[in-house]
């Protein structure tokens, strides 16, 4: 399981994104990953999920399929996170 944060690095929720995720992993010990989809990587990868709002936080499976996705802020809290991943 991935836990990803879309958002734009340029944007007025880079920061929170960034805090949740530093503050998730630190509770948790799971890595968060932020993915910019103004990147060529990044745009393929939202994309290819439909992913049309940010910030956007997915928990992703094994083949990189979406078990879960919030989009816009704020972003869920941690329990919601930590559920769905217990849950799958």
């Amino acid at each position: 399981m991935r836990i990803v944060i879309v958002v734009k690095t340029h944007s007025e929720y880079f920061r929170e994104a960034e805090e949740w995720g530093v503050e998730y992993q630190r509770e948790t010990g799971r890595e968060v990953e932020l993915i910019d989809p103004e990147t060529i990587e990044g745009e393929i990868f939202a994309s290819t999920r439909d992913i049309m709002q940010y910030p956007s936080l997915l928990i992703l499976g094994g083949s990189g399929e979406i078990v879960k996705k919030w989009s816009g802020s704020p972003l869920p809290q941690f329990d919601q996170v930590s559920y769905m991943l217990r849950s799958v």
